[in-house]
């Protein structure tokens, strides 16, 4: 089963340059993501070239004369694709890198043999691949929001231009691990023993985290504040429940990036009133003025868990 996982990798095909009074059909998209140009046809009409969403992308005529260099007037849509397959390409490298450290962990932890760890690395090509789906839906919408309606000319210098983008955020490179395929594989090839001490690790390495993270939250907090020990062991118990529900969030959202403020504000994920209930009111004004910057962040998560919340009492009363 594990060798139908491996998904093709994409094939860019090439649209012919066009010329006066001819229609191309546009082949499917190369990326299994929605037509960035709706599909259809690509027309020229006099000298301007109508994309099939409607987009006109003007001075297109191709003189007979012109000694532009060669490609520049090769469909917006070829270069578009050309240059995602380029991004794509350095990005699955990066993502299969991240899972060959993976495999290596599994295999010291469970002493994996050979037939098993050639069965995980094809899962984590077809996990990478799977993972790289919402990678092309996000570079398929930048490049056309940046090139909509620019000419050749135009185009081929904004993707000229563009260097290394990162669609994926900080931990994209990790987001293969995450796949339902690659957990199902873990499943799947280990033993029910190799399993269960793997994931007895993994559940180590979040707690240690979690320790970790609190321990820097509270060091930040009795710097700013100044803390009794009475405050210190009541503030640890939100801390340390904040970081456990939601170190996940947090490192999407922010990634590597762990501001003071930041850290601070994991004080925010509990009720105003069972941190007034701790803090003098001096204390409690200045850690609000300090974490204002992530008080977006920290409402969205209030307002999600009251949602939850007065669900659970209404399926509670429907139950009844």
């Amino acid at each position: 089963m594990l060798k139908q996982l491996l998904l093709l990798l994409p094939v860019v095909t090439l649209l012919p340059n066009l010329t006066h009074a001819q229609n191309i059909v546009v082949e499917p998209d190369p990326f299994g993501g929605a037509d960035p140009f709706g599909g259809g046809e690509i027309i020229l009409e006099g000298n301007r070239i109508i994309l099939p969403n409607g987009i006109q992308v003007a001075e297109a005529t191709k003189k007979k004369d012109d000694k532009k260099e060669e490609g520049v007037s090769r469909p917006i849509k070829a270069q578009v694709a050309a240059q995602i397959k380029k991004l794509a390409e350095a990005e699955r490298t990066k993502r299969m890198d991240f899972m060959g450290v993976v495999i290596e962990d599994v295999t010291r932890l469970c002493e994996l043999d050979d037939k098993q760890k050639d069965e995980l690395n094809l899962a984590a090509q077809g996990a990478t691949e799977r993972s790289m789906k919402k990678w092309h839906e996000k570079a398929e919408r930048y490049f056309t929001s940046r090139l909509n309606g620019a000419d050749s000319d135009a185009a081929k210098e904004i993707l000229g231009n563009i260097g290394t983008v990162n669609f994926g955020g900080r931990e994209a490179e990790q987001e293969s691990e995450t796949q339902e395929l690659w957990k199902d594989a873990l499943t799947e090839v280990l033993s029910d023993e190799q399993v269960k001490k793997y994931e007895a690790v993994v559940e180590e390495r979040r707690q240690e985290r979690i320790q970790a993270f609190t321990n820097m939250s509270l060091s930040i907090l009795d710097n700013h504040l100044r803390l009794t020990p009475e405050q210190h062991s009541n503030l640890e118990k939100i801390v340390h429940q904040s970081v456990s529900d939601y170190l996940d969030d947090v490192q999407r959202y922010w990634g590597d990036y762990f501001e003071k403020g930041m850290l601070m504000s994991l004080l925010n994920a509990a009720p105003e009133k069972d941190i007034k209930a701790i803090l003098t009111e001096k204390q409690f004004n200045r850690h609000k003025s300090a974490t204002v910057n992530f008080n977006h962040f920290w409402d969205q998560k209030r307002r999600i868990r009251e949602e939850e919340e007065k669900k659970k009492k209404e399926e509670a009363k429907k139950s009844e």
